[in-house]
């Protein structure tokens, strides 16, 4: 008698726990399962000192190798830092000293291959490796107050200096750079960006990130070995090549590059 009760609860049991499990697999089924982390970064190299203001915080916490960052976090690095995080498609991103950048948005779906990624950088340098996906959504940008800058399989990067003019260098691949007030149309099953368009409004930038110029420029395109100098006020200078040797003098350069073969498989 004893062991038929004894398997009646343990049946109870067993429903009950099912029952409470059933909803919550169904729910991941519908929306599509993503792994923990998905929509997250790693910090997979610190060197120095960084801080990050985590969304909904007060006050900045210290960061350190295997940290994450999720949407809306926003980072800062002191002297002699550099940081660097890679995100789950496997796309690195670095930051050299003195640099702040947020991460406005960070969404990816493995299971679909597709991503959706904007980083606000103040002023600061940013090095970019950039892995290619295939999915319907193929954002990623890294905006500074006056350029937007909108990659897919590509090694770059940006200089924003305290004037607010950005710098930008193509290393692989290419990079579409267009004003942040008039967002071109971008649909990823024609092939890429198309002819700028108004947007509804420009949207204020909250500090360190500051107002700028709304004059309309076209949107920009650099391939490898190009880069463009968008001053804080009015239209980016003409493309133009730069040199190798030029910009090999840069300590900065070197590094990232180091770094970049050394992650290779």
């Amino acid at each position: 008698m004893e062991l038929v009760r004894g398997k009646g609860i343990f049946l109870t049991i067993f429903v009950l726990i099912l029952m409470f499990l059933w909803p919550l697999t169904c729910a991941s089924e519908e929306r599509g399962f993503r792994p923990a982390g998905a929509e997250k970064a790693r910090v997979t190299f610190l060197q120095g000192q960084a801080e990050v203001l985590a969304r909904g915080e007060t006050s900045w916490s210290p960061l350190k190798v295997g940290s994450f960052l999720s949407r809306e976090d926003e980072v800062r690095t002191g002297e002699k830092t550099r940081i660097e995080i890679q995100l789950p498609d496997q796309s690195i991103l670095r930051f050299d000293q003195r640099t702040t950048f947020k991460m406005k948005t960070v969404f990816f779906d493995l299971k679909e291959n597709s991503r959706e990624v904007t980083v606000e950088l103040g002023p600061g340098k940013a090095w970019a490796n950039v892995r290619k996906v295939f999915g319907v959504k193929k954002t990623f940008e890294v905006a500074s107050a006056n350029a937007v800058a909108g990659v897919r399989d590509t090694v770059w990067r940006m200089t924003v200096e305290e004037d607010k003019s950005t710098l930008i260098r193509v290393y692989e691949g290419s990079v579409e750079v267009y004003n942040p007030f008039v967002k071109p149309d971008y649909r990823p099953e024609e092939g890429g960006f198309r002819a700028p368009r108004e947007v509804r409004g420009p949207q204020e930038i909250p500090p360190p990130y500051v107002e700028v110029s709304r004059e309309k420029w076209e949107e920009i395109v650099l391939t490898q070995m190009m880069q463009v100098i968008v001053p804080a006020v009015g239209k980016p200078g003409k493309p133009n090549p730069f040199s190798f040797e030029e910009d090999q003098k840069e300590e900065w350069v070197r590094w990232n590059q180091k770094r970049d073969q050394e992650m290779k498989p």
